[in-house]
């Protein structure tokens, strides 16, 4: 059983508590220097962030500025005149890589032996060549002969007569036939 301490100022053992706030201020103080020391290595990796930012912000108003003054450049090209000087162009070259020598051996190939060539006048466009053709035939089945070459060959597409006069409407005696069609050159290496 224990016996109440009756002493009018009873002994109290403190120094259990003195060791323990002794121990506490120890601590205390190692991690008051603990956390300056990681203050300040922070704040010197800070240091290098923050010089290595306004250098990227600097960069980044000269690369704005030289940007704003290419849009500027580009403000003042005038880019329709332009498209249209790059069309005509390209449409000198398409005229310049065609080959005459190729489309008269194409047009060879699909002419019936009874059709005379006469006229031919191509225009060279971005789809292909149109052709203006006018043939003279000694017969009808001449003319539908050519008409059905022009549809069995893949270089020409869709040949439309726009024209058509017999021996009595000609006065030549023979078939008179005017037609367009439309030529695909082959392409180059092929």
């Amino acid at each position: 059983m224990i016996t109440p301490n009756l002493a009018t100022r009873p002994f109290l053992n403190t120094r259990p508590v003195w060791v323990l706030s002794g121990v506490a201020a120890v601590l205390t103080l190692i991690f008051i220097v603990l956390n300056l020391r990681l203050f300040l290595v922070a704040n010197r990796a800070l240091d290098d962030e923050i010089a290595q930012r306004d250098s990227l912000e600097q960069r980044h108003r000269v690369v704005e500025a030289e940007v704003r003054s290419d849009i500027e450049a580009l403000k003042k090209v005038p880019w329709r005149s332009l498209a249209a000087r790059v069309d005509a162009t390209n449409a000198i070259l398409r005229e310049h890589a065609f080959s005459w020598l190729q489309m008269l051996n194409d047009i060879e190939n699909v002419m019936p032996y009874d059709v005379r060539l006469t006229k031919i006048g191509p225009s060279v466009g971005p789809d292909g060549v149109v052709l203006s053709i006018e043939v003279i035939a000694r017969n009808r089945d001449a003319m539908l002969q050519i008409l059905d070459n022009l549809l069995e060959d893949p270089r020409f597409e869709d040949p439309t007569p726009s024209s058509e006069a017999t021996p009595e409407e000609s006065g030549g005696g023979s078939y008179l036939m005017n037609l367009r069609v439309t030529y695909h050159p082959p392409e180059e290496g092929s």
